[in-house]
């Protein structure tokens, strides 16, 4: 699939416990995850989920032209192929309106969702 679209230069490695992306920062590139896992954390601190080998992380807030919305994590040693934010885009304005409105809506979700279990959480601290 990525493999052919990417040459070694765009290989990351990331040490067990190293922070991949801090919340609140720019997004310049996602990623496609090859090996390992990725732990994604909210700005509380909360874990809210993980990345496996063969899913793409970080496009969210490229696609949304927004800053991250969250904090990822290596749990593994991880192996990864860095998607330039030019590419990422160029990628999705390819893809057909179908597509292109079915990303957006869960990428639109996914943050409503973040939003409101941020609410939740706060709520039951309270």
């Amino acid at each position: 699939m990525l493999d052919s679209d990417f040459d070694d230069e765009n290989s990351v490695q990331f040490k067990a416990g190293s922070v991949i992306y801090n919340f609140d920062e720019q997004s310049d590139c996602a990623y496609f995850l090859k090996k390992g896992e990725v732990e994604i954390i909210s700005k509380k601190g909360t874990t809210v989920g993980f990345i496996n080998e063969e899913e793409v992380f970080g496009e969210q807030s490229i696609l949304l032209d927004t800053k991250r919305t969250v904090t990822t994590k290596a749990v593994k040693d991880c192996l990864a192929i860095k998607i330039p934010k030019n590419t990422l885009i160029s990628e999705y304005r390819k893809s057909s309106s179908l597509i292109r409105a079915i990303l957006r809506s869960t990428c639109i979700r996914l943050t409503n969702l973040d939003n409101s279990l941020h609410t939740s959480l706060k709520s039951e601290d309270e």
